[in-house]
């Protein structure tokens, strides 16, 4: 019946073509040129040849900008198709592994946030959806940990994630309040505007870190590594850093109002215009750090080696509490 009814339809288009064919190529040309007074049989008939021509040409532009149009309409329309069908699938994807997500078995949580991971590679527009459910999985997975207890392979495949993540074009802060990653890997990690207060990070790798105009405050760092981090303009009040190790660290415009780097290694440091109100700085190596501009007041710096800071001021010498083991020659009487 089907076959019946194609062949019935092509008959009748060629039928169609025909006739627009022959109405446009006899009656409209002689129509067009009028009858044949005042003039011989042959120089009408030309006239009415050259009508035929032109009307006929017309007639075939009109046909390939139709079908121009028509192709360029089943394009749009094919790709709208492929475009519901991808959406479909990853749908289904995104569907199975925030499904997995909830699993008891770290392995299949970590295998769901590998899945994250490419698809929000392949679907940008998801990205903070995936963001917010991978750090919802650490503060979750992470809440009970000890600091000496291993990470789980879901942790290690969230931390992952975070570390790889392409930089974002735009800001895409992450909640990472209050989770617990001692001895996280994070070198490298893109986490500019992120929100970090509380967390415990101890003995974590920031080397080459983006944490600027990050919220870090109460965040537990002793014992990190942050070599060429950057915290400019981030905020770690009350932030402890005791022992870590942020050699080359960028810190400017930051406030660390109250934090204790007791005991730390901030060689060549940048700390140009941050905010050290209250900080304990005794006993930390600050060879080479750079403070101009930093507010020292009421700063604890006893018995800390001041012999090659650079852009300290007697002013902020004199706001600062506690006595240094040396000072910049400037400052010598």
């Amino acid at each position: 019946m089907r076959k019946w009814r194609g062949a019935g339809i092509a008959a009748a288009t060629v039928v169609a073509l025909g006739a627009v064919v022959w109405f446009f190529g006899v009656p409209v040309p002689e129509w067009a040129v009028g009858p044949p007074e005042g003039v011989s049989r042959v120089e009408w008939l030309t006239a009415v040849n050259s009508a035929r021509s032109a009307f006929l040409t017309s007639l075939s532009i009109a046909a390939a900008l139709v079908t121009a149009g028509l192709g360029i309409r089943k394009y749009f329309q094919d790709r709208d198709k492929q475009r519901l069908e991808e959406d479909k699938h990853l749908i289904s994807q995104f569907d199975t592994a925030w499904g997995r997500l909830a699993s008891a078995d770290p392995l299949v949580r970590a295998n769901s946030v590998r899945t994250l991971f490419r698809l929000m590679s392949d679907s940008p527009r998801d990205r903070p959806s995936v963001l917010r459910s991978v750090c919802d999985l650490l503060r979750k997975q992470t809440e009970d940990r000890a600091d000496d207890d291993r990470a789980e392979a879901d942790v290690v495949a969230a931390v992952d994630l975070l570390r790889e993540r392409s930089a974002p074009g735009a800001p895409d802060p992450l909640d990472l309040a209050n989770v617990r990653l001692p001895h996280a890997d994070l070198r490298g990690a893109p986490l500019r505007g992120a929100l970090v207060g509380k967390a415990i990070l101890s003995g974590a790798n920031l080397a080459d870190a983006d944490l600027r105009e990050s919220a870090m405050p109460h965040v537990v760092l002793r014992g990190a590594t942050g070599c060429a981090a950057r915290f400019d303009g981030a905020t770690l009040d009350h932030a402890d850093l005791r022992d870590t190790h942020l050699r080359g660290m960028s810190a400017e415009d930051a406030s660390l109002a109250e934090a204790d780097f007791r005991g730390a290694d901030l060689s060549g440091a940048v700390l140009r215009g941050a905010v050290l109100r209250r900080a304990r700085l005794s006993k930390a190596k600050l060879d080479r750090i750079d403070i101009t501009g930093a507010d020292l007041t009421g700063a604890d710096l006893a018995e800390a080696d001041l012999s090659t800071v650079a852009g300290l001021t007697a002013e902020q010498l004199a706001h600062a509490v506690g006595k240094p083991a040396a000072l910049p020659p400037h400052l010598r009487k």
